[in-house]
């Protein structure tokens, strides 16, 4: 006899509501004891809407993200997911997905793939899950156009009207704003040292802006641009550079590998 496909997770709100009052429901069952039978003896009352540890816990972490404070995020929901009960419920995600972003806003990459590794199945194939996953992916491989667009995927996600929760949509929107814009400066960074030049359509690749945003940033740290060959120049002189003219080996003298990595994979100039 075939079996029936299993059953996706759940993704709106209301699915999300429903499944952590399912949980409640049958943990309350145990409040009831029967002293004698046909009757029943009740326990004090307990408030009609109680929340699990993820969702008691997921305010700290929403206004630790408003402060932009990344450690405090890592330091409460790490403590929190690692001593968690019910690890199988969704409402897990409202730990897992600011943890992540944390992490990754650090660049601290491997404990936020063990973060996502350690999820069960059934929490690891959620939409939002994925997604995180996906955006990691691309972060750590240093594949940079697919970082943003990623990123942008993600950000688009959490705007979304059935995204599961509005509070972490908020704070996951904002988190992935704050990842950008310090892989952009990280970026930004690497490349001035590694390269004594690289055409703008390649500095517009790598920091996943327009041709005039990059110029502007070029500008204010005083970069030189070369509007005829569309070059630009950092201020780096004095330090051992890559020319970029042509795609470059790893330099034997600097240890630019989160550059290398990704930006000799593509054609400079």
């Amino acid at each position: 006899m075939a079996q029936a496909p299993p059953t996706p997770p759940p993704m709106s709100a209301t699915e999300l509501r429903d499944e952590a009052r399912d949980f409640i429901a049958s943990s309350a069952e145990s409040s009831h004891a029967t002293d004698s039978p046909g009757r029943s003896v009740e326990t004090a009352p307990q408030l009609p809407a109680a929340q699990d540890i993820y969702q008691q816990v997921f305010p700290q972490l929403s206004d630790l993200a408003e402060q932009r404070n990344f450690i405090g995020i890592i330091n409460i929901a790490e403590l929190h997911d690692l001593n968690g009960l019910n690890d199988k419920s969704y409402t897990r995600l409202l730990l897992i997905a600011p943890l992540v972003l944390a992490y990754m806003a650090l660049d601290d990459l491997t404990p936020a793939q063990h973060a996502l590794a350690r999820l069960p199945e059934n929490v690891s194939l959620h939409p939002l899950s994925h997604a995180l996953a996906a955006l990691l992916a691309s972060t750590s491989e240093r594949k940079y156009e697919n970082t943003y667009s990623r990123a942008q995927e993600l950000f688009q996600m959490s705007q979304q009207s059935d995204f599961p929760d509005p509070r972490l949509g908020k704070t996951v929107a904002l988190l992935v704003n704050e990842f950008l814009d310090a892989f952009r400066r990280n970026t930004f960074t690497l490349v001035s040292r590694a390269f004594a030049c690289l055409h703008v359509t390649e500095a517009q690749k790598l920091l996943g802006m327009g041709r005039q945003e990059v110029l502007s940033i070029a500008n204010n740290s005083h970069w030189q641009f070369d509007s005829a060959s569309g070059v630009l120049r950092p201020p780096n002189a004095s330090l051992p550079a890559f020319v970029a003219t042509k795609p470059v080996p790893p330099s034997s003298v600097m240890t630019f590998d989160l550059v290398v990595n990704g930006v000799t994979s593509s054609e400079v100039y």
